[in-house]
């Protein structure tokens, strides 16, 4: 096993030990990552990486989706990530993921995490940032443009050549800090004993996304909801798209959680319905009138959402066993 520390061991940076694996690398790969900061924007664009963290190793960076390109344009939500991930069977135990640009009321989106690849993993690891901290969805064509050489394989010259995909991510005893939509995206995700935590601006947990037709969204078991904000400041989500799915199971949800649960998306208008639900929700945020659209769910209807359910698949995929 190679080492990364920011002095000494194999690799200074993150990203220099990404790039000395094989464009199409088809074995397991684990680095064992020193504690200390490492103060860099990585793309893992490498198949079956894992990442094994000591306490205290953060990789953190600065971009904003107001900062100016050099056409003159603005840098765009997507391209703002602190580390960026299009490789699928990735591994990251223990990391802290920071972007550290600011309040977006002041500097717009600031992303910690783009998250793109499907079968990815993440335990006990840390997400801290503002507005929109966690993307969990595909590379887009302008991410993809500017991140050129790392997220398309060194023969791929566009977008469209790379098969479009319906990931599945899992999220175990993680730390997720943000505002405003800050876990969002279009992919199956299951978030097992994580703490979403709201900073002071308030906002909303959650912004989903997902495809007409795809059964499950973002799923949340035995999270914890907390924040910094005022009470009532922070609503559960509100729906990016029309058949977003978001589902929060018995989940602890404290005072900085909205009395309503979700709320309708407003510009362009899209409606709450029973797809964004909750089952068994306790603490002072579950109490008070939700949205009448929302979904109360039943113990039966509970019972069709596990990890097997949102994440097995075709090629049984079970992360929830341990990697």
């Amino acid at each position: 096993m190679k080492t990364i520390a920011p002095t000494g061991g194999d690799f200074t940076t993150i990203q220099a030990a990404i790039d000395a694996i094989p464009q199409n690398n088809t074995v397991p790969i684990i680095y064992y990552v020193k504690a200390g900061d490492y103060r860099e924007k990585v793309y893992v664009n490498k198949d079956f990486v894992t990442l094994l963290c000591e306490d205290g190793a953060r990789v953190i960076w600065n971009d904003y989706a107001l900062q100016l390109l050099p056409d003159g344009s603005t840098k765009n939500t997507f391209l703002t990530a602190t580390m960026l991930i299009s490789g699928h069977d990735v591994c990251i135990k223990n990391l802290i993921i920071q972007n550290d640009a600011g309040d977006g009321s002041v500097v717009g989106q600031a992303v910690a995490l783009y998250a793109a690849g499907d079968r990815c993993s993440f335990y006990g690891c840390r997400f801290i940032a503002h507005q929109d901290t966690l993307y969990c969805g595909a590379v887009l064509n302008k991410t993809a443009h500017w991140a050129l050489p790392y997220v398309l394989a060194d023969t791929t010259e566009n977008i469209a050549d790379r098969p479009p995909v319906e990931a599945r991510q899992y999220y175990e005893d993680c730390y997720i800090r943000g505002d405003v939509d800050f876990i969002f995206g279009a992919f199956r995700c299951w978030f097992e004993r994580c703490n979403l935590h709201c900073n002071q601006r308030g906002g909303y947990y959650t912004a989903a996304s997902t495809p007409h037709g795809q059964p499950y969204g973002f799923v949340f078991h035995d999270c914890t909801l907390t924040g910094d904000c005022q009470d009532g400041a922070c609503y559960l989500g509100r729906p990016w798209r029309e058949h977003a799915k978001a589902a929060f199971l018995s989940c602890m949800m404290d005072a900085c959680v909205h009395p309503q649960g979700f709320c309708d998306w407003e510009n362009p208008p899209r409606a709450v319905t029973s797809l964004l639900c909750e089952y068994r929700s306790t603490g002072k945020g579950a109490q008070g009138e939700r949205h009448p659209a929302m979904g109360q769910l039943t113990n039966s209807e509970a019972q069709s959402y596990s990890p097997a359910a949102v994440l097995l698949g075709d090629d049984g995929w079970q992360p929830w066993q341990g990697e």
